[in-house]
C-alpha cells in the first residue's frame, strides 16, 4: 500500500469515527448527560465505524478543586514555584493595555529537568528537579514552543517572528534552522504544536494533521509528508482528539496503529460541563494515552488516562487550571513514567505542579 493510499484509508477511518461519535451523542440517554457521582468508565453503546473498533462513552466527574481520582484524593506536588520578575529563578510576566497578557509561553521536560520558554525575558530557563536554575540561553521574544531531543538538543518554534524552528546544541548554542515558509505550511498562525518523532520534526496544524518540517539535524523536508495525529511516546499510535458536542462535554479520541494504519480505537469521553476546551493530549512510555479538558467551572481541568489497547479508562484526575488572561501555547505535558506536569499561574507567579492518574 502506497503512503498516499494508506493516508486516505486512515482518513476514512477517522471520518467514520467522528460520524459515529455524533450519532452516539444523540443516542446517549439523559443519565449520561450528567456526570456520575464518582468518576468511572462505562460502555454504553457499540457503534460500527467500518472496522472492528467502536466508539464508546466514558463519563467523568470530580468534586475536588485540587485533585481527585478513582482511588480517592491524589494531591498534587509542587515541582517549582517562580515569582514574576527578571531575576535568576524568576519568570517574566507582561500585562499590556492593548494586546494579550503574557507569561511563560510553553515548557517541556528533559530527563529530570524542566525547560521553560521565558520569552518575556528573552530566554529559555532550565530548572533542575530541586527547582534550582541549571542554566539559561537567549531566545527571540517571539519564540512560543520548545522541544528537547533525547541527546539534549533543543528546538525552538517561532511561528510569527523569525518564522522558523531554531536548532541548538545542549548548551543552547544555535546550530541550524528550519524555515517554516519553505515547508509550505500555509498560515503559520494555525500551527498548534511541535513534535519530535525520532529524527523527524513535525508541526501540528489546527490540532489535526502533522506536517513534517525536516529533521533535528537541520535537513528541511522535501515534498509534503504528513501524519494523521500526534505520535505516542512508545511509537505505536497516532493520536487525535476533537470536541464532538461542547455543550454536553463530549470529546472523541482516536488512536491509529502506526504499523497497520488501522484504527485501533475511537473512544468518546464525557467531561464535566461547561466544557471550555482541550488542554492535553499526550502519552507515556508505556503508550498510555492522557486526554485533558478544562470544564466544570471553578478553574478545573479533568484528565482521563486511557489504555492503549482499546481506549478504556484506567482512571481520572482533576487538577487546578489557570484562569488568568495570559496567552500560552502549552501548559500540560506528561513524563515518560506517567507523571503529569502542568503550569498554574497566579497574580504573584507561576507554579509547575505534578499529579498522577491512577
Amino acid at each position: 500500500m502506497s503512503p498516499r493510499t494508506r493516508n486516505l484509508v486512515i482518513a476514512a477511518f477517522l471520518c467514520a469515527a467522528c460520524i459515529a461519535a455524533l450519532v452516539a451523542s444523540r443516542r446517549t440517554s439523559s443519565r449520561d448527560d450528567a456526570p456520575p457521582a464518582a468518576p468511572k468508565a462505562t460502555t454504553d453503546e457499540k457503534l460500527s465505524t467500518g472496522t472492528s473498533s467502536a466508539v464508546r462513552d466514558v463519563a467523568t466527574s470530580a468534586s475536588s478543586t485540587r485533585a481527585t481520582s478513582d482511588g480517592g484524593n491524589a494531591p498534587t506536588t509542587t515541582w517549582l514555584r517562580a515569582a514574576w520578575g527578571a531575576g535568576r529563578g524568576e519568570l517574566g510576566h507582561l500585562r499590556q493595555q492593548e494586546g494579550n497578557a503574557e507569561g511563560p509561553m510553553s515548557f517541556t521536560l528533559a530527563g529530570d529537568d524542566l525547560v521553560v520558554v521565558d520569552q518575556v525575558n528573552g530566554r529559555v530557563v532550565r530548572f533542575a528537579k530541586d527547582g534550582s536554575v541549571k542554566d539559561t540561553s537567549s531566545i527571540a521574544p517571539t519564540v512560543q514552543d520548545v522541544a528537547v531531543t533525547k541527546d539534549g538538543r533543543m528546538l525552538l518554534l517561532d511561528r510569527l517572528g523569525e518564522k522558523a524552528i531554531t536548532l541548538t546544541d545542549a548548551s543552547g548554542r544555535p546550530t541550524g534552522r528550519l524555515s517554516l515558509e519553505r515547508a509550505g505550511l500555509g498560515e503559520l498562525g494555525a500551527i498548534t504544536g511541535m513534535f519530535v518523532d525520532g529524527k523527524d520534526v513535525y508541526l501540528e496544524i489546527e490540532h489535526g494533521k502533522l506536517v513534517r518540517a525536516g529533521t533535528v539535524d537541520g535537513e528541511p523536508a522535501e515534498g509534503r509528508e504528513e501524519l494523521v495525529g500526534r505520535p505516542s511516546k512508545d511509537g505505536t499510535l497516532l493520536l487525535t482528539a476533537v470536541i464532538s458536542v461542547k455543550a454536553q462535554g463530549r470529546v472523541v479520541v482516536n488512536a491509529v496503529d502506526r504499523k497497520t494504519a488501522a484504527l485501533r480505537f475511537a473512544r468518546q469521553l464525557t467531561f464535566p460541563r461547561p466544557l471550555e476546551g482541550l488542554v492535553l493530549l499526550d502519552s507515556d512510555d508505556r503508550g498510555t494515552v492522557y486526554v485533558g479538558a478544562a470544564g466544570g467551572g471553578e478553574g478545573r481541568a479533568t484528565i482521563a488516562c486511557l489504555d492503549p489497547s482499546d481506549g478504556h479508562a484506567l482512571g481520572f484526575v482533576t487538577v487546578p487550571f489557570s484562569t488568568s488572561a495570559d496567552e500560552s501555547f502549552k501548559d500540560f505535558v506528561v513524563q515518560g513514567d506517567g507523571t503529569i506536569v502542568y503550569a498554574l499561574r497566579t497574580e504573584s507567579g507561576v507554579e509547575y505542579l505534578t499529579a498522577r492518574c491512577p
